[in-house]
């Protein structure tokens, strides 16, 4: 009885070993084909801030979405961002541009050195892209290319010519466009105003990850 016993055990134990086996098969599987891909394109656009673009742009009539894309494109969510032209910040903000901004606003407090604020340098490129966005009926493309390149090459392109506008400006739109197109993809319910607490669905590929590993430890613990 003893042996057999002893045999019922071993093929228990090897039972559970090969289901296990198969789940890290079908795991690693999941992992190599869903999950990675997910985390590199977390990587390759990151997010940062989103209560302060939600908050901005909610105040601004501005689609969340397209101001997470400026924001990556300029500056790739680094608050202290600097170009070679002196623009600033997580929206580039050339200074001058920014004290015209901040009076047109009624913000007599504005310094230089507010415009790594990301709170102030949001607020600030909200504003003006609100602008922008207005001057072109809300038509996207002509107020991106305007953001990068100036009213001027903005109203060229809404006007079809594409003659003197910078190709730095030409690659610019494709760029926001898609890394917008990317945010909506990656943080839908991050960027769309939701309960945090109702994430469930869209949160971090990252996160979802360490839960698991934090459960199954406990398991493996209490086992």
């Amino acid at each position: 009885m003893q042996i057999h016993h002893h045999q019922a055990v071993i093929s228990k134990r090897t039972f559970v070993q090969g289901i296990v086996v198969a789940g890290l098969l079908i795991g690693g599987t999941y992992l190599v084909f869903f999950v990675l891909p997910r985390i590199f394109s977390e990587v390759q656009y990151p997010l940062a801030y989103d209560d302060i673009i939600l908050e901005e742009s909610k105040t601004h009539d501005l689609d969340p979405f397209l101001v997470a894309a400026v924001i990556y494109t300029e500056s790739h969510f680094h608050q202290d961002a600097m170009s070679d032209a002196g623009a600033r910040g997580l929206m580039q903000l050339i200074p001058s541009t920014a004290e015209g901004l901040a009076r047109r606003m009624g913000d007599g407090s504005f310094t230089v050195d507010k415009l790594y604020d990301p709170a102030t340098n949001i607020k600030y490129g909200a504003f003006h892209l609100q602008g922008l966005m207005g001057r072109y009926n809300g038509q996207i493309e002509p107020a991106i290319v305007a953001y990068n390149g100036g009213g001027g090459a903005g109203d060229r392109y809404l006007a079809g010519n594409r003659t003197g506008i910078p190709t730095e400006s030409l690659n610019y739109v494709k760029k926001v466009l898609a890394a917008k197109q990317a945010y909506e993809q990656l943080y839908r319910t991050r960027l769309s105003g939701v309960d945090p607490f109702a994430r469930t669905e869209e949160e971090t590929v990252a996160t979802r990850i360490l839960q698991a590993v934090s459960q199954d430890v406990l398991a493996q613990i209490s086992s």
